[in-house]
């Protein structure tokens, strides 16, 4: 059995700003960074073996904050990278038309895929581990998704974690 805690990143400017931040880097903002360390003071009691997380800054610089003094293996992976919004990218969120996406956007098909393979990596690597998994809003509902088999079409009935927020789930082996 392996037990995940899977995380969210501080907030971002982007994130005040209110735009599509997809696999931009993004800068914490000051609550950002308090978020980043009460998600630390939140696991420094789990004995941890690893954390694997986006390579995006906004969750590097997350993690480094969370884990303070802590050493741990840790991996960053494209596979927890937020969902790609495309030419929406750096856009305000009020300024698509969400009904229709244009086609270089990531589906939630696919972005429930790529959370499918994530978990597969962690199957193969981390047997019988505790991993901190520190992500972003959207992958880590397809991640949460996958983990409660729940379908595709029911995505959006998982509620968006907090920034900084943590969640605890076990994956078979």
């Amino acid at each position: 059995m392996i037990t995940i805690y899977l995380a969210r990143h501080g907030q971002t400017e982007e994130n005040l700003k209110r735009i599509f931040q997809g696999h931009l880097p993004g800068v914490l903002t000051e609550e950002g960074k308090r978020q980043a360390a009460e998600l630390g003071e939140a696991l420094e009691d789990i004995g941890l073996d690893a954390v694997v997380s986006s390579d995006l800054r906004r969750v590097t610089d997350t993690v480094r904050i969370a884990l303070g003094d802590r050493v741990l293996p840790w991996a960053t992976t494209p596979l927890l990278r937020e969902i790609d919004w495309g030419s929406w990218t750096g856009q305000l969120l009020c300024s698509v038309d969400r009904k229709n996406p244009p086609a270089d956007v990531e589906t939630w098909e696919m972005l429930y895929q790529r959370a499918g393979k994530f978990l597969d990596f962690v199957r193969r690597n981390y047997s019988g581990k505790r991993v901190l998994a520190v992500a972003h809003g959207q992958i880590n509902k397809a991640v949460q998704a996958r983990l409660e088999q729940i379908p595709v079409e029911k995505l959006n009935a998982i509620p968006l974690m907090r920034n900084g927020e943590v969640r605890e789930f076990r994956l078979d082996e």
